[in-house]
C-alpha cells in the first residue's frame, strides 16, 4: 500500500511568522499627529498678495457641512453678489479691512489639512457643502497681515472673525 506522509507546521513556527509579520508592519507605519480646532488656529504662509513678501495669516476653523456653503452666507451678509472668489472690504472699529475667503482648493495648496481632526461628524444624506475647515485672511488699508503675531490689528480682527463664525453656527 502507498504511505504518504504530511508535512505538519506547529503552531509556534506559525506564530513566530504571524508575530514577524505583524512586527514589520507596524514598524512600517508612522503614526500621524492630528490636531484638534476647538474654537479656531492662526496658521502663517497662506493666501499670498500682491506687494507683501509673505503669505498671510489665515484664519482656520471647522465647517458646518449641513449648514449652507460659508460663501453663500458672506454673499449673502455682505450683499456681495457672487460666493466665487469671496473677498470685501469691511470696517471693523473703525478700521477698513479686506476679508479673504480661501476655496477649498487654495486651503489644501496652502496648508495641510489633513493634519486637522473633524470633531463634528455628518452623515450623508446631511452634509451640504464638502469643505470640512474654512479659513480667512484679512489686510489693512496698507496692506498689512492683520493676523501677523506683531499686528496691531490682530486682537479686534480675531474678535471679528470669531463673531462672524459664531453669526455662521447660529445659522
Amino acid at each position: 500500500m502507498f504511505h504518504v506522509k504530511r508535512f505538519v507546521k506547529t503552531l509556534s513556527s506559525k506564530g513566530f511568522f504571524v508575530f514577524l509579520l505583524l512586527m514589520l508592519a507596524i514598524s512600517c507605519i508612522t503614526p500621524r499627529h492630528t490636531v484638534e480646532i476647538n474654537s479656531f488656529v492662526l496658521m502663517e504662509n497662506g493666501k499670498e498678495v500682491l506687494g507683501r513678501e509673505k503669505g498671510l495669516t489665515a484664519f482656520i476653523f471647522e465647517n458646518d457641512q449641513s449648514k449652507m456653503p460659508f460663501a453663500q452666507f458672506l454673499a449673502n451678509k455682505y450683499d456681495l453678489g457672487t460666493s466665487n472668489d469671496v473677498s470685501y472690504w469691511v470696517t471693523v472699529d473703525g478700521h477698513r479691512l479686506k476679508v479673504f475667503l480661501y476655496t477649498n482648493d487654495e486651503l489644501e495648496k496652502y496648508f495641510d489639512v489633513s493634519q486637522f481632526m473633524v470633531t463634528n461628524v455628518e452623515t450623508k444624506a446631511n452634509i451640504l457643502t464638502k469643505a470640512k475647515f474654512l479659513a480667512m485672511s484679512v489686510i489693512s488699508e496698507s496692506n498689512e497681515d492683520c493676523l501677523e503675531e506683531n499686528s496691531l490689528y490682530k486682537n479686534i480682527t480675531i474678535q471679528y472673525l470669531e463673531g462672524l463664525k459664531d453669526e455662521f453656527n447660529k445659522s
